[in-house]
């Protein structure tokens, strides 16, 4: 009986031992696929080459809004459904539906594509967080030189999520911490609504 005790012991304890070793290698390798989605400078396209793509390329004007439902209704809806109708033509664009807004002047842009274009994940990851909230409040708007909205990046930054007006429009990797950079950005450039 004393030898069973002692066998059982050595058994239970050998599981746990094991268990914990396993746990630990699994954490381990959870850890690494965490850190490598982190925000990393990882491209250093000048900004002469990052203003040639599109729609820098094609903009003459680059605002930041902020949006504030005007009814009642889901956060964000008014939003979306006013730059879908700008964008289809079948609204103008008027400035006063807007809570905040800025001009970006050319130190601005230049922060702001350097953070869709040169910062992104440290290592190639395997999985990718998918958030399905989204309840945009601010976004960024390009302009030709007829004043013409010619697409846009809607933001949630509550969510970490996006949506875009065209698949050439993005905020480039969206490593772990660009929407927070993203987010900084609004906030040094006067935006308060929706970054706080």
């Amino acid at each position: 009986m004393k030898y069973s005790i002692k066998f059982l012991v050595f058994c239970i304890s050998t599981i746990l031992i094991s268990n914990f070793a396993f746990s630990q290698k699994k954490k381990s390798t959870y850890e690494k696929e965490i850190e490598k989605a982190n925000c990393f400078k990882s491209n250093k396209l000048s900004f002469e080459k990052r203003i040639l793509s599109f729609p820098y390329n094609f903009t003459s004007q680059i605002k930041i809004i902020s949006y504030q439902n005007k009814g009642e209704g889901v956060e964000g809806e008014e939003l979306q459904k006013y730059l879908d109708l700008i964008i289809s033509n079948k609204d103008s664009l008027n400035d006063s539906n807007f809570y905040e807004i800025q001009i970006l002047n050319i130190q601005q842009i230049e922060r702001l594509t350097d953070l869709i274009y040169n910062y992104g994940f440290k290592e190639e990851v395997n999985t990718l967080v998918v958030n399905d909230c989204y309840m945009p409040r601010n976004a960024i708007l390009f302009y030709d030189n007829e004043n013409n909205l010619i697409g846009f990046l809607e933001i949630c930054f509550e969510c970490n999520n996006y949506r875009s007006s065209n698949n050439e429009i993005t905020v480039g990797e969206l490593c772990t911490q660009k929407m927070q950079l993203m987010k900084e950005f609004f906030k040094d450039c006067g935006i308060k609504h929706g970054t706080n």
